[in-house]
C-alpha cells in the first residue's frame, strides 16, 4: 500500500513560499540599491574589487591548478553581497577557441536557498578550486564569477606547459 499525499497542503506549500520568498529577496537589497553593485566606488562609500589568482607558477599537464578569487571590500561602507542561492563562485577554464573545457560546479548541487554574506571596510573574503591534473598543455582563459543576484566575473590568463 503506497503512503497518502495531502495533496492540499503540497498545493498550498508554493502558495505560501513564494509571496515569503519574495518579500525576502525585496528586502535583501540595500536602502541605497545593491551593495554589490559596482567595482569603483559609487558614491556611496562602497567599493568591491574582485581579483583571480591561478597560482604562482605555470603548472604543467601533470600538476594540479588551484584558483583563488578575492573580493576585497576597498570602499569605506559595509557591502552586503546577496545570492540567489547557496552557490558563491564559479571558475571555468575556457580553450583558445572558446571552448569551456573545465568548470567547477559541474555536477555539484547548492542549496536552493537565498544568501547573504557582510563585508566590513577593508575585508576580504576567498574562494578556491583545483583542477586535478590532466588538462592538456596550452593557453587559456579562467573566468571567476562570484555568483552574487547581479554576478561579477574576473579573468587572468593561464598556461598550462606539456609533462616535463
Amino acid at each position: 500500500m503506497s503512503p497518502r499525499v495531502n495533496t492540499s497542503l503540497r498545493a498550498a506549500a508554493p502558495a505560501v513560499l513564494l509571496p515569503a520568498l519574495a518579500v525576502f529577496a525585496s528586502a535583501a537589497g540595500s536602502a541605497n540599491g545593491p551593495a554589490d553593485e559596482s567595482s569603483a566606488d559609487d558614491g556611496s562609500g562602497r567599493e568591491l574589487r574582485l581579483s583571480l589568482s591561478t597560482g604562482d607558477e605555470a603548472p604543467t599537464a601533470a600538476t594540479p591548478v588551484v584558483l583563488e578569487l578575492t573580493g576585497t571590500n576597498d570602499g569605506q561602507a559595509t557591502l552586503i553581497l546577496d545570492f540567489p542561492d547557496g552557490q558563491r563562485f564559479d571558475f571555468e577554464v575556457i580553450s583558445e577557441d572558446g571552448a569551456v573545457v573545465w568548470r567547477w560546479a559541474e555536477g555539484r548541487f547548492f542549496a536552493q536557498v537565498l544568501g547573504r554574506e557582510t563585508m566590513e571596510p577593508g575585508a576580504s573574503l576567498r574562494w578556491a578550486g583545483r583542477i586535478e591534473a590532466g588538462l592538456p598543455a596550452g593557453a587559456y582563459r579562467v573566468r571567476a564569477t562570484l555568483t552574487t543576484v547581479e554576478p561579477r566575473t574576473v579573468e587572468a590568463p593561464l598556461t598550462v606547459l606539456p609533462r616535463s
